[in-house]
């Protein structure tokens, strides 16, 4: 087998030659208020693993915080740049979705500090940002000892600089081996809530499309084709999106 097949097909994303562009439209807008690449990699990771499908309209005004970054002449210039970003967004919200979908292991898109090393801090606080989104969804987690266990390590690395020295995590700092060991938890910790959450997501997705086919009675009712847009509002087809979800 080929070094290429036997690398995880969740890395592939990191070969978006796109992904590049839309770090630097961010790191512009992050004086205003807006996350980094890294903070929405997470943000996008728990809105996909959450048992909810959370709207377009609800999420997006996170990722650019008070709004100001939208008022950015530079970013925002005319339609066609407004265009740009938004599609880049958009396409990493698919290639997320994409590598959680994978049969091979999550891996979290983190960028280096100055010293060329992964702390995973940015991407673990938007994790934490997507689950306050449903919080009361994902309480079962914080009630059974061994589902708490995915989303620990996310916890931790979300509260290690917390200015409130009482909620950070007892042993700090970590070495270069411990925090790699965090990191891959967090990895495997995010597969797990992404299939085990799998049902539910498919389930509240179908009662959120049956739900919008009884507010227009008059209107033909139609069961959603698989080469049609998926309802949730991705852009891809409903057979690669919410109709491919494997409960199992």
């Amino acid at each position: 087998m080929h070094e290429r097949d036997e690398r995880p097909k969740s890395l592939e994303r990191y070969e978006d030659s796109s992904l590049e562009t839309l770090g630097e439209l961010l790191d512009q807008l992050e004086a205003d208020g807006a996350m980094d690449l890294e903070e929405l990699d997470g943000f996008f990771t728990a809105l996909h693993c959450a048992p909810q499908i959370v709207p377009r309209e609800e999420y997006l005004p996170e990722i650019f915080g008070t709004g100001e970054s939208l008022d950015n002449q530079e970013i925002f210039a005319g339609p066609d740049s407004a265009r740009l970003v938004w599609s880049l967004i958009f396409n990493h919200w698919n290639s997320v979705k994409e590598a959680l979908a994978s049969a091979g292991p999550f891996v979290p898109l983190l960028l280096e500090d100055d010293e060329g090393k992964v702390q995973g801090n940015n991407w673990a606080r938007g994790f934490m940002r997507g689950v306050g989104l449903r919080d009361e969804l994902w309480d079962e987690l914080f009630d059974d000892k061994n589902k708490y266990e995915w989303i620990a390590p996310i916890i931790t690395l979300n509260y290690e600089h917390h200015p409130d020295p009482a909620l950070r995590p007892p042993k700090m700092p970590w070495t270069d081996e411990e925090r790699e060991i965090l990191l891959k938890d967090l990895s495997r910790g995010v597969s797990e809530l992404y299939r085990h959450f799998a049902k539910q997501r498919a389930a509240h997705t179908e009662m959120q499309y049956q739900k919008r086919l009884t507010l227009r009675p008059d209107e033909p009712i139609e069961k959603i084709g698989r080469n049609d847009p998926c309802y949730c509002g991705s852009g891809m087809k409903y057979k690669k999106c919410c109709g491919g979800i494997r409960v199992n």
